[in-house]
């Protein structure tokens, strides 16, 4: 995971899209706080992961270990 201040990110923009495309974590640095910049693979699959966990069967199935793929 890289991370980088907000000016550099707006300097090195295409660079960091670039990054984070081949699977790269970047953080960006504010005074207010952080943000996370995630290709967008891996935020479908947050969401999915999320959701799923949201269902109580599969929740469930996941907790137990009982899961077979």
């Amino acid at each position: 995971m890289a991370e980088f201040g907000v000016e550099e990110t707006r300097a090195r923009l295409q660079e960091i899209i670039e990054r984070t495309l081949m699977g790269e974590k970047i953080v960006v640095s504010t005074k207010k706080g952080n943000a996370v910049i995630v290709c967008e693979e891996d935020w479908d699959g947050l969401i999915e992961a999320l959701s799923a966990m949201a269902a109580p069967a599969i929740a469930n199935v996941v907790r137990s270990g009982t899961a077979k793929c």
